[in-house]
């Protein structure tokens, strides 16, 4: 029987879940136990969608969360049914010890059933409380109430004309609590399991980014300001100045461009589109800073400047605020530029979970969707949804182009692809907000079926480095990818088990 669906697609889980909830069903009736399969299904989803996956893995602190949280936030159920869930839960635990099923990581028996056993009470409590419902339980339960089934369409469209005729009545003060739950719980959305990634090493990174393009040009431009230069009356550089940088800092822009017989004189350096952006960037990242009209180097980012890795973090960390300089402004300007931090977000963790090269389209649709998404924007009809997307694929090209140049990504007219430092960089971006990224040396030490689930989910060298870390610290890791092997239900689980004990006999 598999128990490990970290990052598991639903239609992987759903069958699995099934499974193993049958034959829990199976072992209690043997047991003369009366439980609710219905509980332990919404426990196993809630593990899977919002936790990690291991279905065999419990903790007093997970039974506390689901039964004083996500129940009552999530769980529909009536009130009738509350007495037979901590009973259910306390015949799961001692299925999962019976049947081998539960993790060498999981609590002690008996520790999650005197858990369990003080959680009776608060947990009707905390079902009982409308105002820890969220929205959608909230409406389900009123429907209910009123003799509605909550999946029958009409039936659910009828009701809600009543209530907005005002002929259901709703405790307006438990609804705004309610709604304020909500959006609570939109803002606090747990990230979804991550896949391995194998990161290099930090002296492997540092000799890539010493090979950055904008690592180069932003260290030459802090050692050309000297002690700094003056700036125009608006606030840009001089002409003379942005035609020696075109030049020193080999930033492709075309000074006084000439079309068929006419050439158009360069008149400002605001024309000059990549010594924008590098500018833009240099004080996005703290390395230059203008001060009493003057552009000049910030003196205390010498240490950053000086290592090739750290001034790459901090230049991938302010690309995030570079919309107004990669996008421009004017007529034409896309919803990127209002939303350029998602849109920047958005390519990176695609590339980052994909794990192999996307299509530039693919990224287009991606980033479109998020800035969107994050706006509240619809852009109309088909023709304005055109004139929009275009807009909006132009700019992502130029975020694309801002990502290769920085090193973090490959990419061609067709398709784009994570690079060793890219990996680094988004690793790094993560774990600064506080999103779990696994490791070889975090799962090294974990069990054979969170190993062999994490390598079947993971590109082969990464899935290599992984059984190498894993084998060198387990002096039973082939009894154990044997054990597993015989009890896993999942044929591509059972079949690099078995691959992986060959391989370390």
């Amino acid at each position: 029987m598999r128990m490990v669906y970290t990052s598991a697609p639903d239609d992987v889980f759903i069958p699995g879940r099934d499974r193993l909830v049958r034959r829990f069903e199976r072992w209690a009736r043997r047991q003369r136990r009366p439980v609710d399969p219905f509980t332990v299904e919404a426990l196993l989803d809630h593990r899977w969608a919002d936790g990690d996956g291991r279905l065999g893995r419990w903790q007093p602190e997970d039974l506390e969360e689901a039964l004083l949280d996500w129940f009552p936030r999530q769980v529909t159920m009536r009130p009738q049914q509350w007495a037979l869930v901590t009973p259910t839960l306390s015949a799961f635990v001692d299925f999962l010890f019976d049947e081998d099923l539960a993790d060498r990581r999981c609590a002690d028996q008996h520790l999650l059933h005197a858990v369990l056993d003080k959680l009776g009470g608060p947990f009707a409590e905390a079902m009982a409380d409308q105002r820890r419902y969220g929205l959608a339980k909230f409406w389900a339960t009123r429907m209910l109430d009123e003799g509605v089934d909550p999946t029958d369409p009409a039936a659910a469209g009828r009701f809600i004309a009543d209530v907005n005729a005002g002929r259901v009545a709703v405790d307006e003060q438990v609804l705004r609590q309610v709604s304020a739950n909500h959006l609570l719980d939109d803002e606090h959305d747990a990230h979804p399991p991550l896949p391995l990634v194998a990161v290099p090493e930090d002296d492997t990174l540092r000799r890539l980014a010493a090979e950055s393009v904008v690592v180069h040009r932003l260290r030459e431009l802090v050692r050309w300001l000297g002690d700094g230069r003056s700036l125009t009356t608006t606030g840009r550089l001089r002409l003379a100045d942005a035609r020696e940088l075109v030049v020193l800092l080999d930033t492709g822009d075309v000074l006084d461009p000439a079309i068929g017989d006419r050439v158009f004189k360069t008149r400002s350096s605001d024309e000059l589109f990549g010594l924008t952006v590098l500018i833009a960037w240099a004080r996005s990242a703290r390395v230059v800073r203008v001060v009493k009209g003057r552009l000049v180097p910030v003196k205390s980012a010498a240490k950053t400047l000086s290592d090739p890795l750290a001034l790459a973090h901090r230049a991938f960390t302010a690309l995030f605020d570079l919309g107004e300089a990669v996008c421009g402004g004017g007529w034409a300007e896309s919803v990127l530029r209002w939303r350029f931090d998602d849109a920047v977000f958005t390519v990176c963790m695609a590339l980052f979970v994909a794990r192999q090269e996307l299509t530039v389209d693919e990224l287009r649709e991606a980033a479109y969707q998020a800035a969107c998404d994050s706006l509240g924007f619809e852009p109309g009809t088909d023709e304005e949804e055109e004139g929009w997307r275009q807009f909006a694929d132009n700019d992502v090209d130029r975020l694309l182009d801002q990502l290769a140049l920085l090193g973090a990504i490959d990419r061609t007219a067709r398709v784009a692809v994570l690079t060793p430092l890219g990996v680094g960089l988004v690793a790094r971006h993560l774990r600064e907000l506080d999103v779990a990224v696994p490791t070889l040396d975090q799962l090294a030490e974990e069990t054979a079926e969170v190993v062999v689930a994490t390598a079947a989910g993971s590109p082969p060298e990464s899935a290599a480095a992984l059984l190498r870390a894993w084998s060198a610290r387990n002096a039973a890791a082939v009894a154990e990818l044997r054990a597993l092997a015989a009890r896993t239900d999942d044929a591509e689980h059972r079949r690099l088990a078995l691959a992986y004990a060959h391989d370390l006999r």
